[in-house]
């Protein structure tokens, strides 16, 4: 479960890019994360992939889709350029727990994990320490077809100690 860190509660050092009137996704089944970027609010959805025995999808356990702000949240599914950039490879390593990484920036390792709730989440390391992921705000210039990526932040909360956490990667 996601969670929505009140950011006037807490100083997350270095925070500048993701604006605070960006809409947070709601009413998403099995949502672990998402991405959202500087070009528009349209946000870009990671679910669980479940099979019909409620098992992880082997060779795709998550799902990948647009939620459309700019025409009313209608949900989309990615075309094959935005694939390339938001598409994942994963690594099956037991039912409750795949290793994958994003195809357009190979450098980070995420994993979906179960935690002791038995709720997947995405587990991944953030500011050097391990990181329940909730979302990725990409920062990028228009340049085309191919946009030029600056920098993206990872969001979360500390698995030992649940406090926000983030980081700003420069690309």
């Amino acid at each position: 479960m996601l969670i929505n860190i009140d950011k006037s509660h807490y100083f997350i050092e270095g925070e500048k890019g993701l604006p605070e009137d960006y809409p947070m996704p709601k009413n998403v089944d099995n949502l672990l994360f998402y991405i959202q970027r500087n070009l528009n609010t349209n946000t870009i959805c990671y679910s669980l992939n479940l099979n019909n025995l409620g098992l992880l999808n082997k060779t795709y356990p998550m799902k990948v889709f647009w939620i459309k702000y700019t025409k009313g949240g209608i949900e989309q599914e990615l075309n094959f350029i935005q694939n390339k950039a938001f598409g994942y490879t994963s690594r099956w390593i037991n039912d409750d727990l795949f290793e994958f990484k994003m195809d357009s920036y190979r450098k980070l390792k995420f994993f979906v994990a179960k935690n002791k709730d038995g709720q997947f989440q995405i587990i991944t390391k953030i500011k050097g320490q391990i990181a329940v992921l909730n979302n990725i705000y990409v920062f990028a210039n228009e340049l085309g077809l191919f946009p030029d990526v600056r920098y993206i932040e990872l969001y979360g909360e500390g698995q030992e100690n649940e406090y926000p956490t983030y980081e700003r990667i420069l690309i």
